[in-house]
């Protein structure tokens, strides 16, 4: 079968045509992203910086709700990241700057006022090319000698890029200050929205664990138990999470740090499959211990123990409460258990690759914190013991919620075959 070109060229320029007329797909309404840039620039205001030039992948998809596949954070030295999102504190603009290749992408998942493409001056963007259109609109503002934050605990860009990016700055007379704690200050407590699709990610990760525990077999590899729990996630509405999520043999630490691999999973063996899922790249996390066969006695004890830390949250977790009374209570609850024992979580929100872990931490062994227990806040719910139960957890003023709906036991498989 032979096309003439001009058959080629009409087939390439109808399906860009095609691609072109797809309609934005933004996860929030245009009112929640306003509110999220109003917030951001009061922070601005509030620590003194004109301009923010946001670089974090989570950051930006925040903000505005870009998202790529590819930030280039790690790649040849080639192709550096020629990204960022610049905000000034004096207007309501929000300007992408990202490799013209992107324009469409931009279009279908971004509410960014403006983007301004990356030309390249041969195959590939190179960084003078990035500083080139970045130095261009902070002149355009008058920004290029004022106080300009950047996001120094973001992956992106990398330590060589971003050296170059505060030299050009600085020799223009700029001083810059890293603002990456003022901005993810602004994400910890969530919205009615980003609460929704929490917990549509949560039900996923059951969803998960379920469709596991009904498939899995004796002799599967780590790998194949791993393919069902994704199964079971991205069919009940799920996404692939910011960190492999894995399933993994033997204690929980440091299992559920493990990669899957071609391990078979015999049986009367432990193994903690990671049901972390993200719903818009909002996520949840879920842990229960796993074991083919019949559970010997101290198992099943210390899965209880696990189990019952769950209710010391539920009675002491409260709004208003600092976080070491309740970081107390879980150590003195172990303690009378006869069990070496922990809990605590992170920060739960928007994510991408390379992790998921927030800002926000707290932990059973730390009396030093002056954190407070807020509405709105978002962690997931660790508490380990060589076994290990993971949830995910909005503190609200009735209380601790814990979104999971499955049993606080351990899933015990009992397939013969």
């Amino acid at each position: 079968m032979t096309a003439s070109p001009d058959e080629i060229s009409d087939y390439i320029a109808a399906q860009g045509a095609d691609f072109a007329s797809r309609a934005p797909d933004l996860p929030f309404t245009r009112g929640e992203y306003a509110d999220r840039l109003a917030r951001l620039r009061k922070k601005m205001a509030d620590e003194h910086i004109d301009t923010v030039l946001l670089t974090a992948p989570d950051t930006m998809c925040w903000l505005h709700g870009f998202t790529t596949r590819w930030y280039r954070s790690h790649s040849s030295t080639k192709l550096p990241p020629v990204h960022c999102t610049v905000v000034h504190v004096d207007h309501d603009r929000i300007v992408l700057i990202e490799t013209a290749g992107h324009e469409q992408l931009v279009r279908l998942t971004s509410c960014a006022d403006e983007f301004i493409g990356v030309p390249d001056q041969a195959d590939e963007p190179t960084v003078p090319d990035f500083l080139t259109v970045l130095l261009s609109e902070l002149g355009a503002r008058g920004r290029l000698g004022g106080r300009i934050g950047v996001e120094r605990w973001s992956s992106v860009p990398n330590p060589a890029v971003a050296e170059m990016i505060t030299s050009a700055l600085t020799a223009h007379g700029a001083t810059i200050v890293d603002a990456s704690v003022p901005i993810r200050s602004l994400r910890r407590l969530k919205s009615r929205e980003e609460l929704g699709v929490i917990e549509g990610a949560a039900a996923a990760c059951d969803a998960g664990l379920l469709h596991l525990r009904d498939h899995i077999r004796p002799g599967m590899t780590e790998l194949q138990a791993w393919n069902l729990l994704m199964t079971g996630v991205i069919e009940a509405g799920g996404e692939p999470a910011a960190i492999h999520e894995t399933v993994a043999t033997g204690p929980a630490m440091p299992a559920v740090h493990a990669l899957s691999s071609r391990r078979p999973i015999g049986r009367g063996e432990v193994f903690h499959p990671d049901a972390a899922c993200a719903v818009d790249r909002y996520h949840a996390r879920l842990t229960r211990p796993f074991l083919i066969g019949e559970p010997p006695v101290a198992f099943t004890r210390l899965a209880e123990v696990l189990a019952g830390s769950y209710e010391v949250m539920e009675s002491t977790a409260k709004v208003g409460v600092p976080f070491r009374d309740v970081h107390r209570a879980l150590r003195k609850y172990f303690a009378e258990a006869g069990i070496e024992g922990w809990a605590g979580g992170y920060e739960l929100g928007v994510s991408l690759m390379p992790d998921w872990v927030g800002e926000f931490c707290w932990s059973s062994e730390d009396d030093s914190t002056e954190a407070v227990i807020e509405a709105g806040l978002v962690t997931n719910y660790e508490t380990g013991a060589f076994l290990a139960m993971v949830d995910t957890v909005v503190f609200e003023d009735s209380g601790p919620r814990f979104l999971s709906s499955l049993p606080r036991t351990p899933m015990v498989v009992a397939h013969a075959d």
